[in-house]
This record gives C-alpha cells, sequence and structure tokens, in this order.
C-alpha cells in the first residue's frame, strides 16, 4: 500500500513538472476554438495549429498533460451599418496549467460575411494571432521558443 502511495506522489509530480516537449523533444500544442459563426471555430483551431505547425510544434488533436494549450473564443455582435463586430480571446497555458497570458483581437466586418466560411480570414487572424501567442510561448518555456 505505502509503495502504490510513493508511485502515485511521485506520478503527479512529473505530470505536474512535465516540460512541454514530447519524448523525442518536439514542442506539444493543443489548439481548441470555440463560438463564432460558420466554420469559424473549425478553421480557427486548424489556421493556428499550421502557424504553430510552421514555427516547430506539434499539435495535438487532444489535450495532452506535457502540452501547452492555447483556447480560442469567438464572439460576434452587432454594430452599425451592416456591420459587426468580431471579438477573438486566445487564453495560452502552460504544461503545467498555468495561464501565460491572453492574446485579444477585435475587428469590424460586413454582417454575414463569415456565416458560413471563414477562408482567408482565419488564416488573417491566426497569421496575426500568432505572433503574440509565440511570445507568450517563449515566455513559458524552459527552452526557448522561436518567435517571428
Amino acid at each position: 500500500m505505502v509503495r502504490r502511495a510513493v508511485s502515485v506522489i511521485g506520478l503527479i509530480s512529473l505530470l505536474f513538472a512535465a516540460p512541454a516537449f514530447a519524448a523525442d523533444g518536439e514542442r506539444l500544442a493543443f489548439v481548441d476554438v470555440v463560438g463564432g459563426p460558420g466554420d469559424g471555430a473549425q478553421a480557427l483551431s486548424r489556421a493556428l495549429s499550421n502557424q504553430l505547425l510552421d514555427q516547430g510544434f506539434a499539435v495535438t488533436s487532444t489535450p495532452e498533460v506535457n502540452a501547452y494549450e492555447i483556447q480560442g473564443s469567438v464572439r460576434t455582435a452587432p454594430a452599425s451599418r451592416g456591420k459587426e463586430n468580431v471579438r477573438i480571446d486566445w487564453t495560452i497555458f502552460g504544461p503545467e496549467g498555468t495561464r501565460l497570458g491572453n492574446v485579444t483581437q477585435v475587428n469590424v466586418i460586413r454582417k454575414g460575411s463569415l456565416d458560413k466560411r471563414w477562408g482567408a480570414a482565419a488564416d488573417a487572424a491566426a497569421e496575426a494571432a500568432a505572433q503574440d501567442i509565440l511570445k507568450l510561448l517563449a515566455q513559458g518555456a524552459s527552452v526557448p521558443v522561436a518567435t517571428p
């Protein structure tokens, strides 16, 4: 019984101290986006994942203990004269669960222009956000993360 307790305590300390690297040295990240009209959640998640892949991250499809986690939240609100506001909030967490920071994007667009496919808009938003997200990842890394 005591042996099992020590193993569990050892496992818990390993889980919380695990770096954001796979066994082969790859940096790991998980991207999850919610909200937004049309295919916004999927398109933004894919676009930001591609930005991270370009910077040498391995992007996981599910949360992992030793991965950075980037949570995106999209909200739209009416604006004047056929326009709407789009707000994307990105929250970045280190592998131990510590919040490293937030990145917020706000834009005014033609009303309904994102109701179906985001396409290039998702790529542009992810590219713009990636610069600040990578800076936050670098601040939380024990090994430097390349920043553009």
